[in-house]
């Protein structure tokens, strides 16, 4: 290996230590299924089916299973329409519930909502424990789908894989992108349907398609095809699953228009990716396709990816702080924003927007008014997009802080509202520390913590954050965690506050800021960052760390007594 190819590999790679071969050294093989199922309009039924691929894959030891383009939700623009998005998401819930009985990785295809018009055809992930681990969308479909935005990279027991739906793999760019960032797997999920003429004519070069995206990149590709009719029987999809090695050789197919179960022992190790990665010396290549795996580190944010999804309770908590800039008064751009930037939380236990997200914190702009301020405020018992916050906080089993100007009593306040993982609202803090602008708000009342399952978690809003008072009197009503959201400075001078507010309380701060994500750990130490790209921030923290000892132990309350005087310094 060249010392300039060696030297790009670490770069492309830095960050992404489960990516290298020792990551994919403990997993010898790995069993996947492929199910091959008719795809139809009946939710019911697909469901059904789905069901029985599922334990019929782990009976024959399956680790993962995999299931066709919209095998859930049915294709064709009829089914789409008329679909129920409720039933929709209940038969999701089944299908990571039986994924979790089973102890396996089930990745199948459905239409899934977007925050556009359209839906989305999406590749959904899910893991041995019932959570998702990713969801991708089709980044070509057909007309009556929204367009997907990002590649696709995650993990199968520390394996990278990622995932193409159906017309994606016209274009190379798409899996040759994951692969360099570490994919050794790629799963393709489809359902070709064609006119029988141009379905029988197009029949070997399908199995070209694969067979080059498995030898050009020098890894696995896993189909489940789709077969049967749409509407009428002038269209059909052949079925005809396959199996790729990274020599291009095809290891295992099934029939054509019958159902199937294709299992076979994949060896991670034997995609050396060599063809992808020497792709990057090449002089006009080289640096485009870079670019590429910079952009997919960049959407996926690495840090931490190589981790477990933390459990629901205890110590361990996955954060995704929102960054982007929202537009002042704008209600619905801002939503749908929020809505998007979800899908990138990966598996994120708790979420949180900047402060004011959803008007764009209008208070500080040139023309606000108390009047106009009024006028975008929520009345958080009859907001519309609140129950909706709410509505994805059940669905994606995720704690959310979400920040909003409230309307409440006759006051407006610069609020956060907490809704945990059922959708309830857990509380509401409203800023406590007000200044210019903000003095359109009426200053929030307490400094209280919220009860989450890993114990009280306290939020501040931006400007509290300058008061050591207000830190302290959240970590010592037990905060091992205080969120921050927050719209204002975010300069170099901030992170020496951040971090001493962590360091002196010892604790977890989460500063999400529209151009900076920022999180604080005991020690006073940056654990995780981002500038200026927008994106999401995930990171995992462990709450074990929050400790009660030397700072917190060895105050002397009864020599503080001034703190709680009010009115000017005494001379």
């Amino acid at each position: 290996m060249s010392r300039r190819y060696l030297s790009m590999a670490v770069c492309l790679l830095a960050g992404w230590t489960l990516y290298g071969h020792e990551a994919v050294a403990a997993a010898k093989t790995l069993r996947v299924a492929s199910v091959q199922l008719e795809v139809t309009p009946d939710l019911g039924r697909n469901l059904n089916r789905i069901e029985t691929g599922i334990r019929e894959a782990a009976a024959a030891d399956a680790r993962v299973v995999v299931f066709p383009e919209t095998a859930l939700s049915g294709f064709s623009e009829a089914a789409i329409e008329a679909l129920d998005w409720t039933t929709l998401n209940t038969a999701m819930d089944t299908i990571a519930a039986l994924a979790k009985e089973l102890d396996c990785y089930v990745i199948y295809g459905s239409a899934t909502l977007s925050p556009h018009e359209k839906p989305y055809n999406s590749a959904i992930v899910v893991g041995p424990d019932g959570k998702e681990i990713f969801r991708y969308h089709k980044s070509f479909p057909e007309n009556w789908f929204e367009p997907g935005e990002r590649l696709a990279l995650f993990e199968i027991d520390g394996i990278p894989a990622t995932v193409i739906v159906c017309h994606d793999s016209r274009y190379p760019e798409l899996v040759r992108i994951p692969v360099m960032a570490g994919a050794r797997i790629c799963f393709y999920i489809s359902y070709e349907i064609n006119e029988i003429v141009s379905a029988l004519r197009k029949q070997e070069g399908y199995r070209a398609q694969l067979i080059a995206r498995a030898a050009e990149n020098n890894i696995w590709v896993v189909q489940s095809n789709g077969y049967g009719p749409l509407g009428g029987a002038e269209s059909l999809s052949l079925g005809e699953s396959r199996m790729v090695d990274p020599a291009g050789v095809v290891v295992a197919q099934a029939p054509a228009l019958k159902d199937a179960l294709l299992v076979y022992d994949l060896h991670p190790r034997e995609a050396s990716r060599h063809n992808a990665l020497r792709s990057a010396e090449g002089k006009m290549l080289g640096p485009l396709l870079e670019a590429g795996v910079e952009e997919l580190k960049g959407r996926l944010n690495a840090l931490d990816i190589s981790k477990a999804a933390p459990e629901e309770k205890g110590n361990q908590v996955r954060l995704a702080l929102m960054q982007a800039v929202p537009e002042k008064w704008n209600l619905e751009k801002n939503f749908d924003t929020f809505l998007y930037y979800l899908d990138e939380a990966r598996n994120a236990q708790i979420f949180i927007t900047p402060e004011c997200w959803l008007d764009g914190y209008s208070a500080a702009d040139k023309t606000s008014t108390p009047e106009r301020l009024s006028d975008v405020a929520q009345d958080p018992a009859a907001s519309p997009y609140l129950a909706r916050v709410a509505q994805e906080a059940r669905e994606r089993k995720m704690w959310i802080c979400f920040g909003f100007s409230a309307r409440l009593n006759g006051n407006l306040y610069n609020t956060a509202g907490l809704w945990n993982e059922q959708g309830e609202l857990a509380g509401l803090y409203h800023k406590t520390h007000l200044q210019t602008h903000d003095l359109q708000y009426a200053p929030g009342p307490a400094l209280s913590p919220f009860p989450t399952p890993w114990g009280p978690v306290g939020i501040m809003i931006c400007a509290d954050r300058r008061w050591p008072e207000t830190a302290r009197a959240l970590r010592l009503q037990g905060a091992r965690l205080i969120l921050n959201p927050t719209y204002g400075m975010h300069h170099y001078d901030n992170q020496r506050w951040m971090r001493t507010r962590a360091f002196e309380n010892q604790c977890f701060i989460a500063f999400t800021h529209p151009e900076q994500g920022l999180v604080l750990n005991p020690r006073g130490d940056i654990q995780a960052s981002q500038y200026t790209t927008p994106g999401v921030l995930v990171c995992d923290i462990d709450l074990s760390e929050a400790k009660e000892d030397n700072h917190l132990q060895d105050r002397r309350p009864d020599l503080y007594g001034p703190l709680a005087e009010r009115g000017k310094f005494k001379e």
